[in-house]
């Protein structure tokens, strides 16, 4: 396809397409193929190329069009960072103490810093919007960057929706259990990813799943303060504990061995760099993106330390993963989690949009190119395979927390911590970067590449040992 190798070719992606580009009328600065608009970092608008010879704009579908708002954009990023993982975090602060809480005030202003910096190198290239995780990489590291950053965004994507399918199905059983109903996890994974199945394949782009994403954070907005005001009215105590546990839970400052992983599992909750460039580009100003940002990373930490400091403050070492797992049989509780299982169905789209618009763009998946029938087609094809694959994986290892870890460990260090910032350097130019940044930006590597090989050997020692046990 000839989409396909002007993306992970040599030559360069243009703003409004990210993909169709003709490297001699860029050099010359003539037009022959047609013209279209994108903005540029500073507001202004620049004229790019965006047209195949015939005269077809094949690109458009994918263009930057600019009609969302930063609300939407806060809840955008809201929907994808406050999910199921919340109800991991109080076992991640079990596995490093207190001092945890510290770790989740430094990952929000991490993962913001970051995420201005990857900005930065989405428009590095002059008059040019790099539009995409991928398409960035590979400006920085050629063809080999952009495989690596598809493959690390669809590990980070696919092995979050399998996290959410874990634990809604669990969760499910586990209610309809105290109605005195047995249902298989297998079955209630399946009917979960039924219903995630259908917005996914039938919503194109981000814009589309706006209203889906306030929806999502309400829900898990509700819940979150739900489980936190339970776990401390239902705290463990001498007598009352958890089951295999004797005595009260015990709680310490600081467990030095847990940190490296708890940073991987932390970086899971705010690794949103492959989505800012879609969030960002259906912005009206772009411009706002940096303050927009820390908002939502300043809502979202807040909404983590609820969790994370309840739960480890009512259950302490006896903390288990998901913290329902803890909560008394309570329809308040049980309601929170309904509305949590509610949540990830919402959440879902917006996470494997974000990941397969990468790969419909690179095979030239588009109404311009194939035509409107045959791309929907192919589109319903892709999604499709794509969520039956993810829900073969739940059924195979329905473990949540560990799953969580070893994605984390995997995939989201290198998405929060390492790539964004290596793109940035490589772009912009270490020599034309302020002597303080590049040091914090050599501490954000080194502290991501300690959490990525520490956190999964962790990860995959727990995972060995929850499959041996039949547990998570």
């Amino acid at each position: 396809m000839e989409a396909f190798r002007q993306l992970v070719g040599k030559s360069t992606p243009n703003a409004a397409s990210a993909a169709a580009e003709q490297d001699s009328n860029s050099s010359t600065g003539s037009k022959s193929f047609g013209e279209s608009s994108s903005q540029t970092d500073d507001g202004k608008i620049t004229t790019e190329t965006t047209r195949d010879g015939s005269g077809g704009d094949v690109y458009a579908e994918h263009a930057v069009k600019r009609t969302g708002t930063w609300v939407g954009a806060v809840f955008n990023i809201m929907c994808i960072s406050i999910g199921t993982g919340t109800m991991n975090l109080p076992s991640v602060v079990k596995r490093c103490g207190w001092f945890g809480v510290i770790l989740f005030v430094a990952m929000a202003v991490i993962g913001w810093y970051v995420g201005v910096l990857f900005r930065r190198a989405m428009y590095s290239r002059r008059g040019r919007r790099l539009s995409s995780f991928a398409i960035v990489t590979r400006e920085a590291f050629g063809p080999w960057g952009f495989w690596f950053a598809t493959a690390i965004t669809y590990l980070y994507c696919c092995g979050t929706v399998i996290s959410w399918i874990i634990v809604s199905g669990t969760q499910i059983t586990r209610l309809l259990g105290f109605a005195g109903v047995d249902l298989d996890d297998r079955i209630s994974m399946t009917i979960i990813a039924i219903v995630m199945w259908i917005p996914f394949t039938l919503l194109k782009t981000l814009g589309e799943i706006t209203v889906s994403s306030v929806f999502g954070v309400a829900t898990a907005m509700f819940t979150v303060i739900v489980l936190g005001v339970v776990s401390i009215q239902h705290k463990y105590t001498a007598t009352y504990h958890a089951p295999g546990y004797d005595g009260a839970p015990t709680h310490r400052f600081i467990i030095g061995e847990g940190i490296p992983s708890a940073l991987a599992s932390i970086s899971f909750m705010y690794a949103g760099a492959v989505a800012f460039p879609h969030i960002e580009g259906n912005m009206k100003k772009a411009t706002q993106f940096g303050w927009m940002l820390f908002l939502s990373n300043t809502l979202v930490c807040g909404a983590y330390l609820v969790s994370a400091v309840s739960g480890y403050y009512a259950f302490g070492n006896q903390t288990l993963s998901p913290i329902l797992n803890n909560m008394p049989n309570m329809a308040v509780v049980n309601a929170a989690t309904i509305l949590i299982i509610i949540h990830v169905i919402f959440a879902a789209p917006v996470m494997l949009v974000s990941a397969n618009l990468e790969l419909e763009l690179a095979l030239g998946v588009m109404a311009g190119i194939i035509g409107r029938k045959r791309e929907f087609l192919w589109r319903f094809v892709m999604r499709t395979v794509t969520m039956g694959i993810l829900l073969a994986i739940s059924i195979a290892i329905p473990y949540f927390g560990q799953v969580i870890d070893l994605v984390s460990a995997i995939s989201t260090t290198v998405v929060f911590f390492m790539v964004p910032v290596l793109c940035y350097v490589k772009l912009v130019g270490w020599r034309n970067i302020r002597v303080y940044e590049l040091v914090l930006c050599i501490i954000i590597v080194a502290i991501g590449a300690v959490a990525c090989v520490w956190g999964l050997i962790d990860a995959i020692k727990a995972l060995k040992k929850a499959i041996h046990d039949g547990h998570g």
